[in-house]
């Protein structure tokens, strides 16, 4: 495999003068545009109209019925010296015939598409073909940057449905919340991770055209159908913020956990799309679907709430190792469509946080430690520390019920007496809320959580202080 370096040559000036020679000849010698000799292709497009949404936009192109044929290329006259030529150049010539792209994935790349692309460039706005230099150069300085880079762009799109915020946020060097372009709208449409309304009603609002934007440099790698592609460990996931690019889906879930243990949200990720931003490599769309349809609930964040976000995203990045059980059960409860599933995952978390140095021979009392340690930790701006007490006690009861088999019967609230079940579940999500972003809060600290003498201490001393 040959991974490209960073190459310091230049596509020869010859080598551009022959296939601006050769594409301004194809051109001339197209046939005159007949309904005998076009094929029409329509090309879906999402758009912002004035309106603020994105309409889709059909549009029917006119292409020669030549340029589908790679035999009326090869006839043309000087086919063969131009393609001699581009195989010989130093800087194009070592990826034709040959798998261009990423470690990741690659397409065999050749000189007669190339060609043909350039001479479907020289489309004008109104559909037919007519060669200007101007358009020319333009094509083949992107075509250059392509051969001349040592890497390859691969950006992955996840709409999130109705993220309202001040726009863009970037969170580190590869992962930003924006509004979505036509073409990210266009492409997530494409493979159904964005919706209309309706099919009735083809139209994306554009509160939902919003989401995650990763943006990631790969090393171009060159070679040939008959070397192995290099494996890559699937069993890396990387660390918070910074995830293999193989796993976009855990850094849709970094950015979910982030926006949830900001304050209660239903919003959720139907899935992402991934492509290479890369010419002549860019036809090709992954995607990964995420959840099913409906893809949860408006969530705006403030003006003054970006920067309290970007803080917590920075504890995430540096501490989301040392819980990152608990914080991925926590996640996971807001995907869940029952209460009951929620607060099983929800106590899930809280065992992992406030019980987390208990060994397997030291397992008595269990809901007593459970309940007293979150009372301890948990700093309610409303509840005293015997009503989270309560509250805690009382959810070890209801999950523990529940994976009898039983049905819980108390679910009250200190200000609540009547409390529903939801209600009930929605209050514990907001005390491991507040719990999981003081432990994050601790930075390094927060590594004696996973040691009795840390609890022992938080309970004992607050005893002293007659608390």
């Amino acid at each position: 495999m040959n991974v490209q370096p960073k190459n310091e040559a230049s596509v020869s000036s010859e080598t551009e003068r022959l296939i601006r020679h050769f594409v301004r000849a194809a051109v001339t010698q197209l046939p005159v545009l007949s309904g005998e000799i076009i094929q029409l292709e329509d090309h879906a497009q999402w758009e912002r109209f004035s309106d603020g949404h994105f309409h889709i936009r059909k549009k029917g192109t006119s292409t020669p019925w030549p340029l589908q044929s790679d035999k009326w290329l090869q006839s043309l006259t000087d086919y063969r010296p131009c393609i001699d030529r581009m195989m010989s150049d130093v800087v194009i010539g070592p990826h034709l015939n040959r798998l261009v792209g990423t470690s990741m994935s690659a397409l065999l790349l050749v000189a007669d598409n190339i060609l043909l692309s350039l001479i479907h460039s020289m489309r004008n706005e109104q559909g037919s073909v007519e060669f200007t230099d101007e358009r020319f150069d333009c094509e083949f300085k992107e075509g250059v940057r392509f051969f001349s880079a040592s890497e390859v762009a691969t950006r992955m799109v996840a709409p999130l449905r109705y993220l309202i915020a001040p726009f863009p946020i970037r969170l580190n060097t590869e992962i930003l919340l924006d509004r979505l372009t036509d073409e990210e709208v266009t492409r997530c449409a494409h493979v159904a991770v964005l919706r209309p309304v309706s099919e009735q009603f083809p139209v994306i609002r554009g509160e939902a055209a919003a989401g995650v934007r990763r943006t990631q440099l790969w090393p171009k790698v060159i070679r040939s159908e008959a070397e192995t592609r290099q494996m890559i460990d699937m069993e890396d996931e990387g660390a918070f913020g910074s995830r293999p690019a193989f796993r976009d889906d855990l850094v849709v879930e970094d950015v979910l956990s982030a926006l949830r243990l900001l304050k209660h949200t239903q919003i959720r990720a139907a899935g992402l799309a991934i492509w290479k931003d890369a010419r002549w490599l860019d036809n090709e769309i992954s995607y990964q679907l995420l959840s099913d349809w409906p893809y949860g609930q408006r969530f705006e964040l403030l003006d003054g709430e970006v920067e309290q976000f970007l803080h917590l995203w920075q504890l995430l990045e540096a501490c989301a190792g040392r819980f990152e059980f608990a914080i991925h059960r926590f996640n996971l409860a807001f995907d869940r469509l029952r209460w009951d599933d929620r607060i099983i995952d929800l106590v899930i978390a809280a065992e992992s946080l406030f019980l987390n140095d208990i060994s397997a021979k030291d397992r008595g009392e269990l809901r007593f430690r459970f309940a007293l340690r979150a009372a301890k930790f948990i700093e309610h701006p409303s509840y005293s520390q015997y009503d989270v007490f309560g509250v805690m006690r009382r959810a070890y009861d209801v999950r523990s019920t529940i994976v009898h088999g039983g049905r819980p019967k108390e679910t009250s609230l200190p200000d609540n007496p009547s409390a529903t079940a939801p209600e009930f579940v929605d209050r514990i999500e907001e005390l491991m809320r507040l719990a999981l972003r003081k432990a994050l809060s601790l930075r390094e600290e927060g590594s004696r959580l996973r040691q009795s003498e840390y609890w022992d201490s938080l309970v004992l001393e607050s005893q002293h202080r007659g608390v």
